[in-house]
């Protein structure tokens, strides 16, 4: 059996998989810290300073699912395309939804400001990843290990 997909140290040449991967990670990642570390921290800080303040938190779950897709997708899964098409389309309707009700009524203060950019690059990320969902060779390079093999005679 040989794979066209797999280096002769058994590791896989990057792909836009991959980098769909590690833009996932790096999403997750970044909400994580921008709707719960930096608002405890900062809490914590003024806390200690002397001034009561709750920790502005901005209760997400999201990242839970952008691990999960992440996951599905490196592991080439055999449901990964599908499950990345339901989290896009999600995302973006949820997104593009909450950009309209926060352009009715901007709001320059700093946590408002961290969760827009973070949502600038949710819409984006997903906007690029439902135009790769529809190209052939994505498709093909997130096809499970299993189908890519070809058998030799």
């Amino acid at each position: 059996m040989d794979c066209e997909d797999v280096e002769p140290c058994g590791c896989r040449p990057l792909n836009l998989v991959d980098v769909c991967v590690l833009g996932l990670v790096v999403m997750a990642t970044w909400t994580l810290v921008i709707k719960y570390v930096a608002p405890l921290t900062w809490a914590y800080a003024e806390n200690q300073a002397g001034h009561s303040v709750a920790a502005p938190i901005m209760w997400d779950f999201w990242w839970v699912a952008h691990i999960w897709l992440a996951r599905m997708f490196w592991n080439r899964h055999r449901w990964a395309w599908m499950s990345g098409l339901l989290v896009t389309v999600a995302e973006i309707v949820i997104v593009v939804v909450k950009f309209v009700g926060f352009f009715r009524d901007p709001d320059p203060e700093f946590w408002r400001l961290l969760w827009f950019t973070n949502k600038v690059y949710v819409l984006a990320y997903f906007l690029v990843l439902l135009v790769l969902l529809f190209l052939p060779a994505f498709q093909r390079q997130l096809r499970p290990l299993d189908q890519r093999l070809r058998l030799d005679p």
